[in-house]
């Protein structure tokens, strides 16, 4: 029998009620849904398809269709799309790290081994009992790889902390969904915590980080019901599930927080129809790691940076407001006129990194000492441009009164456009 759950979302004082299928609670790895293309199926479109033609295709396909349905259009569209556009076949490991920065497999997954980076500082000892800090890059879930915080790890192992960079499945590589990331991302901090005393750390004093897909990676593993995520297929075979992943704090970077947020939906039937996969055996597992509607009032504090041209501008300040309803510590950095992943040059790398540094101190994670100096990567021509790109294809969204009014009604502050990127920074 198909149920439904009814959702309301506030999207800036607009209240919008969502009715959401779970017509299936059997763990989707569990789901049996393979079939091979028959001539017997005709798509009803040639080309590819827009994504509102796609969500209206597969809601009226038949339940005994639907295998032959999927099969075909992953042939037909979603495998030739996906082989042409694909911008990391084989993943690139990170190209940039200390010599001392030491390497360990913590998960095998049927298409690869994954890795976890780890930096230590100089004057580190096994027997230490350190904080530790655990990063994970963005690349919206397709791309990237465990280098992208190499400075920010740097500079908090100089700090004393003990600093991750795992690695996760993402799409272009693993032919996976965010599921499998954030499944990715539990094993990690269950293997960081399971080996505490190798690496000195102390395992109740963690911090997770991230941006952009990293960002959701960080949200996620600190909110989700692992017992739930596992019980719907979701579960490293190698994780101990009586290790906890409670952390102590949240360093969120322009983070996607929502797969159903209305002004930025994940476009879920095409993510999972492209890679074969029917998205009602997702669509649950998809809400467990929309870190927004986990929120408690047991939730680890968070700082949130973001800009006003950012896509998921709405949902981090629905974030920001969330926090404050919980009683929950959340400091907001909001940039007036910044776009996504802003913060990967300088001078934004400095401002943000001690952004959170000044965090990690107002709860008691770091000490005031030792001070050190800020991280600094300049930006090459070639980046430069592109950022100049970015800049002007990108809408303002305090633009738009409505979310301005949002803004001010809950008192956020936004801070001015100081955009001066250049090359030869």
């Amino acid at each position: 029998m198909n149920r439904a759950l009814i959702k309301s979302v506030s999207v800036c004082g607009i209240v919008l009620t969502l009715a959401i299928n779970s017509s299936s609670l059997t763990p989707a790895k569990s789901q049996d849904r393979s079939a091979r293309p028959t001539a017997d199926y005709k798509l009803p479109f040639s080309n590819r398809p827009k994504v509102q033609e796609i969500r209206d295709w597969i809601k009226q396909v038949p339940d005994q269709d639907r295998p032959a349905a999927i099969a075909t259009f992953y042939e037909q569209i979603g495998k030739p799309y996906l082989d042409k556009t694909r911008k990391q076949g084989q993943y690139k490991p990170p190209g940039i790290k200390d010599s001392d920065t030491r390497e360990f497999v913590f998960k095998s997954t049927p298409t690869r081994d994954l890795k976890l980076f780890v930096d230590f500082p100089a004057d580190w000892q096994k027997e230490d009992n350190r904080p530790a800090l655990v990063f994970w890059y963005g690349g919206g879930f397709t791309q990237g790889n465990a280098g992208q915080f190499y400075y920010q790890a740097k500079y908090f192992t100089e700090r004393g902390a003990v600093c991750f960079r795992p690695e996760y499945r993402v799409r272009d590589t693993d032919n996976t969904l965010p599921v499998h990331s954030v499944e990715d991302g539990i094993s990690a901090v269950r293997w960081i915590k399971e080996r505490a005393g190798e690496f000195g750390i102390d395992p109740n004093r963690i911090a997770v980080g991230g941006g952009s897909a990293g960002g959701c990676m960080a949200s996620a593993v600190a909110t989700v019901d692992t017992h739930k995520f596992a019980e719907l297929g979701f579960v490293g075979p190698e994780d101990d599930q009586e290790i906890d992943t409670d952390v102590s704090a949240m360093l969120l970077f322009n983070p996607y927080l929502d797969f159903f947020e209305p002004t930025h939906p994940r476009q879920i039937e095409e993510e999972c129809l492209f890679l074969g996969k029917d998205p009602e055996d997702y669509r649950e597992a998809l809400h467990a790691i929309s870190a927004i509607e986990y929120l408690t009032t047991e939730s680890p504090p968070s700082i949130i940076m973001f800009g006003t041209r950012d896509a998921f501008y709405v949902s981090d300040l629905r974030w920001i407001v969330r926090c404050r309803e919980l009683g929950l510590l959340c400091r907001d950095y909001v940039y007036k006129g910044e776009v996504h992943s802003w913060y990967n040059n300088s001078p934004h790398l400095e401002y943000t990194t001690h952004n959170a540094n000044e965090f990690l101190i107002e709860i008691g994670f770091l000490d005031r000492q030792p001070e050190v100096a800020l991280p600094h990567k300049p930006i090459s021509g070639g980046r430069s441009a592109i950022q100049a790109t970015k800049y002007n294809g990108k809408k303002d969204w305090d633009e738009i009164p409505r979310y301005r009014e949002f803004v001010e009604k809950h008192s956020i502050k936004l801070i001015p456009f100081k955009h001066y990127e250049r090359a030869d920074q």
